[in-house]
């Protein structure tokens, strides 16, 4: 293909929803639920309702018994336990106390919600749904009017004097190149997962890197660490295994960071297994049968009646299957960047773009100092994703009334569209898997992300340094291989982000773990860590959190 045989497409809407997951289409629906004359149009690089991650996992929503707990109890529960000071507490109460309310929207939305709930944590239970569960909101969405894209990526945002203006992007099929104009424009592409574990690799951080080129400030993108526990030779995560860890000589581990159970891991069970192994009392092991949550693997499936996604689940099994007694795991990045700074109503600071669900879960600075859901809380990732997409609809839907369209020059639009290209076009390059195998040789060990020191941290930004000239030596053969150099550009630089925001933060707090500052440091480090694009550098910046705003105070300030 020559550059003069690209096609060119423009396509006006009055508010443009990028990613067609959960999120992305409850925040459609939602503004068309109150505002029916409004044009609404989803854009999906794949297809609208397989997307994202709600229909790859475990299927559950966190679900909080609100007639028999106060909201401020599960605040304040979080806060001291998990978020560790760091949270947005007046964003958490409004999450737990509209639980109720967005359930009850999924289940007028279509979705199927059973009755059973199956405690986990303090104060919290899950609800199992079917993986239909974006399929069913589709159907919902169609019949409201929401137009659909499928097969098409968004590659970056139209700005005009700072403001959004809508995007261009384009088709991975055949490679039409797409100018989408709108009033305003609904980020919902989901976190940065790096491509590691399967359930989550569809997580591939191009939205963070959309936002940040058009000038939108992050913050929090030095969590963006989770880690989870895995069978060795298998894909199967262990989910609540961190509550039976023992090491070769039959020690209990779990002891040693874990009082109580919890509703998911902590990193502190990951840092243990790095100390165990650095001793040479590995391998760690799982004593399954010790804990009702793991003795029986399947339970979690067959709890509630969900036929869409059993036949999955009964193949994954099988496939996973052993026979022995006690599994040895070790720990697998899953990643849960979500750093695109939001205000109460989800919008960005760039105006007229709003950003959702895991891609602006630690941005937003609702869950504190964790990785975005699971966020050390089973069900909050599907959950968190409607509770935003619900705020942000129902604002956008007011907004767009008395919002002018704003045309982008075409000295813009040509140039994101030689940007997008490039890789097309070049005559000879590396290929995309490289890089991505080079960020992951550097994202994915424990003392890197994880157990992190001031030694490490600098040693892994000194490698980013070297990887980020091969971005512009990457060389795609058709759209989709086009589609995979832009992914893998998006990886150097959310690894960038993160590593250098961690080099900052010298102490430990909630999953964010450093072994040379071990204590939480109240006095210099009450703050959450901004980034942005300043004439094509790395900007770093903090904010102090607004304690004196909050309820909930630590213990001891200093």
């Amino acid at each position: 293909m020559k550059k003069e045989d690209i096609k060119q497409e423009k396509i006006t809407t009055d508010v443009l929803v990028v990613g067609g997951g959960i999120g992305g289409l409850c925040a459609a629906v939602e503004v068309k639920e109150n505002n029916p004359d409004a044009e609404v149009l989803i854009v999906e690089k794949q297809t609208t309702g397989y997307a994202g991650k709600a229909n790859k996992g475990g299927g559950v929503l966190q679900y909080f018994d609100l007639e028999h707990m106060n909201p401020m109890e599960f605040v304040a529960y979080h806060a001291n336990n998990v978020g560790c000071f760091l949270g947005n507490q007046k964003m958490m109460l409004q999450y737990v106390a509209m639980n109720n309310e967005l359930l009850d929207k999924l289940e007028g939305w279509g979705v199927k919600i059973p009755k059973k709930r199956i405690p986990t944590g303090p104060m919290t239970f899950i609800i199992g749904v079917d993986l239909d569960i974006t399929l069913q909101m589709r159907k919902t969405a169609a019949k409201l009017g929401v137009k659909f894209m499928d097969k098409t990526t968004i590659s970056d945002i139209l700005t005009v004097d700072g403001k959004a203006a809508g995007a261009v992007g384009y088709s991975i099929i055949d490679g039409t190149f797409y100018v989408f104009e709108s009033k305003l424009t609904i980020m919902a592409t989901g976190s940065q997962d790096y491509r590691v574990a399967p359930m989550w690799s569809s997580a591939r951080g191009d939205g963070i890197a959309a936002c940040y080129r058009a000038g939108a400030e992050m913050r929090n993108a030095e969590f963006g660490n989770f880690m989870q526990l895995f069978r060795v030779n298998s894909n199967h995560e262990c989910v609540f295994g961190e509550n039976v860890m023992y090491d070769a000589w039959g020690e209990n581990l779990t002891k040693n960071f874990r009082r109580f159970p919890e509703a998911d891991i902590s990193s502190s069970a990951v840092a243990e297994w790095y100390k165990t192994m650095a001793k040479g009392r590995g391998p760690v092991y799982l004593h399954i049968d010790e804990n009702p949550q793991t003795s029986n693997e399947d339970m979690m499936l067959r709890a509630w009646d969900r036929p869409y996604g059993l036949r999955f689940w009964e193949i994954d099994f099988e496939k996973g299957a052993t026979v022995d007694k006690d599994w040895e795991v070790i720990p697998g990045l899953v990643g849960e960047q979500s750093p695109v700074k939001v205000d109460d109503n989800m919008r960005t600071t760039l105006d007229g773009m709003y950003a959702i669900g895991d891609l602006s879960y630690d941005g937003s600075c609702a869950p504190g100092a964790v990785p975005a859901p699971p966020g050390r809380n089973r069900g909050s990732g599907i959950l968190n994703a409607v509770f935003a997409a619900v705020v942000a609809g129902r604002d956008a839907a007011e907004v767009v009334k008395n919002t002018a369209q704003l045309s982008a020059d075409d000295a813009q639009i040509e140039q994101l569209k030689e940007d997008a290209f490039a890789p097309l076009f070049r005559e000879s390059g590396i290929n995309a898997k490289e890089v991505i195998s080079k960020v992951q040789d550097v994202m994915c060990p424990v003392e890197n992300s994880v157990y992190m020191s001031d030694q490490r941290l600098e040693e892994c930004i000194r490698k980013v340094e070297e990887i980020k000239p091969l971005v512009s030596q990457m060389k795609a053969d058709d759209f989709h291989k086009m589609l995979e150099c832009h992914e893998a550009e998006a990886m150097v630089l959310s690894a960038e982000m993160q590593f250098r925001a961690a080099s900052m933060r010298k102490e430990s707090r909630g999953w964010f773990l450093r072994e040379d500052y071990p204590q939480m440091d109240n006095k210099n480090w009450l703050k959450w860590i901004t980034v942005k694009d300043v004439n094509g550098e790395m900007t770093f910046d903090t904010e102090n959190v607004p304690i004196e705003e909050y309820p909930i105070k630590p213990p001891v300030m200093g």
